[in-house]
């Protein structure tokens, strides 16, 4: 079966009653894939699955799986079905798998946490929770964790309960938290009985009534190299050389503010057991180490600058807010049909990274950034991937950048 005259559908990997996922060969770019297909007998949840998913395509974070694309298909019967493509983590365990081979210890339950905190924290930052985070939604590798289902996993839990229907998960504004009590019931679960009580600590304030947001919970269960272990390594196997407590690759820090590492178990307990005003307060009298300050140049030759910014920094907030306004465009002309589904995580995809790009402390080529984006939107047009009018107001709005 082929979806798209391009996804072959070759293995049912699982089939959730609202969502069947498939592992697929992509035969336009020749790799595996993942296809997650909505039920054709719920087009009541079409709009929102693709909206979730929208929402997803604009994420980008090493914890996170990716999404290639997403269109619609119909069945033998006639009926509209959605799928979204993303991709296919060949070789991966859930965390519920792994879960079922005993606890995890608690160094390594802080580091999968910590990363899945990471992600959150991500996403959230760009207004994209999660709402069915579970141990099951969680995937993992020799070196790797990843969240799969983020935006649009919510939607297809409402529809397997419609009893939560009008449940938290069901309001945006209480959308994070409700993502941050579900990943204090992950961290929960990973424990042993004789886990410390720091970690069950911070487990029960995320499911308590003023839960920690998922970029504090990062940060207190930050890098903490430990020996050598095989927690992660398929039974029987030897662990590779090098391979430590701490097996996963830890995410990217947020945009703007410093990952710290080296946070150990204690620095939870400071957090867990002490208010934030009396831990600022010892921050703040802690004794400080003498600044040597070195003796002023004597050459002639001038200190080195750093190279000017191609743009100036006051422009950067004119940027961003244009570059925000292409996004409702582009969600109205998929709606419409006005633009194919893969034009438009295209061009979601070059916008977000262009904003990381701005927040980031990395020089950017704004006026080259913003040509580059037009051409793409002239070759889609002519590849008939968008209308001209779609096209003509998307490089209406790049004009007011580069004014």
């Amino acid at each position: 079966m082929r979806l798209t005259d391009r996804y072959r559908l070759v293995e049912r990997l699982d089939d959730g009653g609202t969502m069947e996922v498939w592992r697929a060969w992509d035969e336009l770019l020749g790799r595996p894939v993942a296809v997650k297909l909505l039920a054709p007998d719920r087009a009541d949840l079409r709009r929102a699955f693709q909206e979730g998913v929208n929402r997803a395509a604009g994420l980008s974070h090493a914890v996170l799986e990716t999404v290639y694309d997403s269109d619609r298909t119909r069945d033998a019967s006639g009926r509209l079905a959605s799928f979204v493509v993303t991709e296919y983590l060949g070789g991966a365990e859930t965390l519920a798998d792994r879960l079922g081979r005993g606890p995890l210890t608690a160094s390594e339950a802080a580091d999968v946490c910590g990363q899945i905190a990471g992600a959150l924290e991500a996403a959230h930052a760009a207004g994209v929770p999660h709402g069915d985070l579970k141990p099951g939604k969680v995937m993992l590798t020799c070196d790797e964790v990843k969240v799969v289902d983020m935006g649009f996993g919510g939607i297809v839990r409402t529809a397997r309960d419609p009893a939560e229907a009008g449940t938290e998960l069901a309001i945006a504004a209480d959308a994070k938290a409700a993502d941050v009590r579900a990943l204090g019931t992950v961290l929960a679960s990973c424990l042993s009985p004789g886990a410390p009580g720091e970690l069950s600590a911070l487990a029960a304030r995320c499911l308590g009534a003023d839960p920690p947001s998922a970029g504090e919970i990062a940060d207190l269960l930050g890098a903490d190299d430990g020996p050598p272990n095989a927690a992660f390594t398929a039974p029987g196997a030897a662990p590779r050389a090098g391979q430590r407590t701490r097996t996963m690759r830890p995410p990217p820090a947020p945009r703007g503010r410093p990952r710290r590492t080296g946070v150990r178990l204690a620095a939870v307990a400071l957090v867990v057991a002490i208010p934030a005003t009396a831990a600022a307060a010892i921050l703040v009298s802690a004794p400080r180490s003498p600044i040597t300050v070195p003796p002023a140049r004597t050459g002639t030759a001038p200190p080195p600058s750093t190279p000017p910014r191609t743009r100036p920094p006051a422009t950067d907030a004119g940027v961003t807010s244009a570059l925000g306004r292409l996004r409702p465009i582009v969600s109205r002309g998929y709606a419409s049909g006005e633009i194919r589904s893969d034009v438009a995580i295209d061009l979601n995809n070059v916008i977000t990274n262009l904003e990381n790009d701005l927040t980031s402390d990395r020089q950017v080529d704004v006026n080259q950034r913003i040509a580059s984006l037009q051409d793409k939107i002239v070759t889609r047009r002519r590849e008939r991937g968008l209308s001209p009018d779609l096209a003509d107001e998307l490089n209406r709005v790049l004009a007011t950048i580069q004014a």
